[in-house]
């Protein structure tokens, strides 16, 4: 049968390193491409990681009722529309969902075949040199998305499981959520 399975965790924390190694271990899984109002970064293609839209746009997508869900993250909106979610259905495979906290807790309702997995990062002082080590956000960005963080950890026992990313346990960190994944009835 096939699941739904909503990766959630705090900025930083290697939720999109983890899905594509999950992606080259396993080719029974496939990613809906979510919608962001936010900037591209240098390593990310249109189409590919996000669909990156401006703010009327996405503000477009949100009247015309085209996302399963959406919010509001670090001034940005974020959010799943239905066209993407439709085409990862119909490939029949497991579906990866790349989510917020909130956004989450959303698709959870809505989906009753969804296992939701939250990835922590091991200690505050590692998920801060990851954010840091990405060169993208000034100082009060880092400490918006610390701030945050903190509120989303805390957030972590809605979930069905909690995985550690570990630094340098990539690996491990993506065959547990395969073993959570495969053995979740």
């Amino acid at each position: 049968m096939q699941k739904i399975i909503v990766l959630s965790g705090p900025s930083g924390v290697g939720k999109d390193t983890v899905i594509e190694t999950i992606i080259n271990k396993n080719d029974d899984f496939t990613v809906p491409i979510t919608m962001t109002s936010r900037p591209k970064r240098k390593n990310e293609k249109n189409g590919h990681d996000y669909f990156f839209v401006s703010n009327e746009e996405f503000e477009s997508s949100i009247k015309k009722d085209d996302l399963i869900e959406y919010s509001t993250v670090y001034k940005y909106y974020y959010g799943l529309p239905k066209s993407s979610m439709l085409e990862a259905i119909a490939t029949g495979k497991n579906i990866l969902v790349r989510l917020d906290v909130k956004g989450s807790i959303n698709i959870m309702k809505q989906y009753s075949n969804s296992v939701s997995i939250f990835v922590s990062p091991e200690n505050m002082d590692q998920l801060f040199q990851r954010i840091s080590s990405r060169n993208q956000e000034n100082q009060l960005e880092i400490s918006r998305r610390m701030d945050i963080a903190i509120q989303e950890i805390a957030q972590a026992n809605l979930f069905d499981h909690v995985v550690l990313n570990e630094d340098a346990q990539l690996d491990a960190t993506a065959e547990i959520i395969i073993d959570l994944i495969k053995y979740n009835k």
